[in-house]
């Protein structure tokens, strides 16, 4: 009896990882700040985050982030030059509030999932 239940609660949270997986990965699109016009494609491998953003300032690598329940980051990096001290945001649905430290200063966007 313990035995099934153990294993009804391990498959619930293989499906859960699985599903929840799915939701981050792909295609962003949205705007920081009213400036700056971002698109973002997320890759997720368990926990650990990678991709690409793509703006008017280039491409440039997203690594070494993570998402932790709804929360993501990603550490210091350089984009093209111009040093970005952080990014964090929260996963909503089909959209992310994003904090970005960019030379600074905190900047707020939002990204909507491309379907």
């Amino acid at each position: 009896m313990t035995r099934g239940i153990y294993s009804i609660l391990i498959l619930s949270l293989f499906i859960t990882t699985i599903c929840y997986a799915s939701v981050i990965q792909g295609r962003w699109v949205g705007n920081i700040e009213g400036q700056f016009d971002v698109t973002v494609n997320l890759k997720e491998d368990n926990g650990k985050l990678s991709g690409t953003i793509n703006s008017d300032l280039g491409e440039a690598p997203l690594t070494g982030g993570k998402i932790v329940g709804n929360d993501i980051s990603f550490k210091e990096m350089s984009y093209n030059g111009i040093s970005v001290s952080y990014i964090k945001g929260k996963l909503s649905g089909d959209k992310i509030n994003v904090l970005v430290g960019f030379q600074g200063q905190e900047m707020k966007g939002t990204l909507v999932r491309v379907k």
